[in-house]
């Protein structure tokens, strides 16, 4: 009988202390997580020099220049009915040389990043060149975004003065569409 009552007082102590060994704590946290809005936009640097030039047999209108080179980059984030366009305007003292429109399309690579609205002849206004743009990051690498295509397009062979050189500062800008 004192046997027995040794082990019984044994396995109450031992399952007293695996009890003790075993023992488990918890608590909680709150995280808090949100997205805010993000509109950043960049460019992958400057188109080449676009050149009107000779064409291929006399009598037929010069070879308007272009360059496809470089692209928009942009982040976006939005709310769920909610979406972003890119306009492009050039500076109000810019012109092209005369006889010559400078037009701009924006091709991007789709889905949130938007569509293209097609060409525009630049101006002092703002135009939309790419709209419908959702939550979106293009990426940075040098063919990432949307497309940037600019044609120097002759509009009047008889304007054109050979040697004549501009400018043009395009400013483009990511805005919430309205």
């Amino acid at each position: 009988m004192k046997h027995l009552k040794a082990i019984l007082i044994g396995t109450v102590f031992g399952l007293g202390f695996v009890g003790l060994t075993f023992a488990v704590s918890t608590t909680t946290q709150t995280v808090v997580m949100q997205v805010n809005a993000i509109c950043v936009l960049a460019v992958t640097g400057n188109p080449s020099t676009l050149s009107v030039s000779a064409p291929t047999t006399g009598g037929q209108t010069p070879v308007s220049g272009s360059s496809t080179s470089t692209y928009a980059q942009y982040t976006s984030t939005v709310a769920a009915s909610t979406n972003r366009k890119i306009t492009a305007k050039w500076e109000a003292g810019d012109a092209a040389p005369a006889g010559c429109a400078l037009k701009l399309t924006a091709t991007p690579a789709g889905g949130n990043q938007g569509t293209g609205a097609g060409q525009i002849s630049m101006t002092s206004t703002a135009q939309d060149i790419v709209t419908a743009i959702k939550s979106c990051a293009t990426g940075t690498g040098g063919s990432s975004g949307a497309q940037l295509s600019y044609a120097l397009e002759v509009s009047d062979a008889t304007a054109l003065v050979a040697g004549e050189s501009k400018s043009a500062t395009v400013t483009m800008t990511l805005t919430d569409a309205a």
